[in-house]
């Protein structure tokens, strides 16, 4: 069997794993609204779930529960738009569940493993009552993970893993596949999978092994639909670094010169900024047709749905960072009150594009 099948299957194992481990912890999620989320977890996340119904009203959570209480945040890197808003969501929640900002820490790991390392020896030495670890490196998770538990400190892992941890962010082989489904249409509508030269998944494995679900998921929709005896001979794996732009384009670049004939291609990548990278690459090399290229992405943050609006990505799709305070906080201030959280928190998704962005996100059409 082929490299390329063993870890196209070892992913799908992990994520029926991960599918398996969440179903005690939440009912079937309802329809994605604007105006409501899927609630409903099991009757032992009541108190979890009540904070999380005042967190999504957007309203003041009863009897102040975050007062006295100490919160610490790393941000995976300030100023990037998706963490900006994740950040700014949690500094909302604390406020409404009665938290004094003095007593929100806030560090920027800058998307550096050895800076998050020593932002959480910072957080580590003012003994917050909860840290949300937003920090994409698995190995720095581990390491600080074992720290906190060794001070009694309990964490909540964002988007990337940590051991011991409740995890809050997307499914990601859910996701990935969702988009695998929607560049499908694309290839349908181009003729089929035999017009397609290659497919190009920019992937990060400096973030672990469930974070590189959000990309197998897309090779295995492809998969299911094609065979992959079909999909395989096709398909190109690039690690894009980190996350940042500059990493990625470089890894883009080098997989520009191994196709220099590949016209036809499908491509897809972990967010928006490695995106822009990548999308900077193959028009530097002079090879971007938007006819030719089905680009989808992840996240929909401000960058990603201009992407979208600029007709460069066909879709994104959407992790709402702008709501992830309401799972953040309502589960922070349940660990602080001594009750349980789901160990799995994952986010509603959508598929955003030109379809539906008046709907979604007006503002990016203004």
């Amino acid at each position: 069997m082929s490299k390329i099948k063993l870890i196209a299957i070892a992913g799908l194992v992990v994520a029926m794993v991960l599918a398996f481990m969440v179903l005690p912890a939440c009912k079937a999620e309802a329809e994605v609204t604007k105006e409501t989320v899927s609630v409903g977890a099991a009757e032992g996340y009541a108190y979890y779930e009540t904070l999380r119904a005042s967190a999504i009203a957007n309203e003041e959570y009863a009897d102040a529960p975050a007062g006295g209480h100490t919160l610490a945040f790393t941000n995976i890197m300030g100023g990037i738009p998706f963490c900006e808003d994740v950040w700014q969501n949690v500094q909302d929640q604390w406020v409404l569940a009665g938290g004094n900002p003095s007593d929100l820490y806030y560090a920027d790991n800058q998307y550096d493993a050895t800076i998050g390392l020593k932002n959480a020896d910072i957080m580590l030495a003012k003994s917050p009552d909860v840290l949300i670890n937003f920090q994409f490196d698995s190995k720095v998770n581990s390491i600080i993970s074992t720290k906190f538990e060794q001070a009694g400190i309990p964490i909540i892992a964002v988007d990337v893993p940590t051991p011991n941890a409740p995890f809050m962010g997307v499914n990601n082989f859910k996701v990935a596949y969702l988009a695998g489904e929607e560049a499908i249409k694309y290839v349908e509508d181009m003729g089929g999978i035999g017009e397609i030269d290659n497919i190009v998944l920019m992937q990060m494995p400096s973030a672990g092994e469930v974070v590189m679900l959000r990309s197998e998921g897309f090779y295995q929709a492809f998969a299911d639909k094609y065979g992959a005896d079909v999909i395989d001979p096709i398909t190109i794996r690039a690690d894009g670094g980190a996350g940042e732009a500059e990493q990625a384009n470089q890894a883009m670049t080098d997989v520009l010169a191994t196709i220099p004939d590949a016209e036809n291609v499908v491509l897809t990548s972990v967010n928006a900024q490695t995106m822009s990278g990548v999308l900077a690459a193959i028009q530097t090399a002079g090879r971007w047709d938007p006819e030719k290229w089905i680009v989808i992405t992840q996240g929909a943050d401000v960058t990603g749905n201009q992407q979208v609006v600029d007709g460069m990505v066909k879709a994104s799709i959407a992790y709402f960072p702008e709501r992830y305070g309401e799972y953040l906080v309502p589960a922070s201030v349940a660990l602080m009150n001594g009750q349980l959280v789901p160990p799995f928190m994952y986010v509603e998704n959508e598929v955003i594009s030109m379809d539906n962005m008046a709907e979604w996100y007006p503002e990016m059409l203004e």
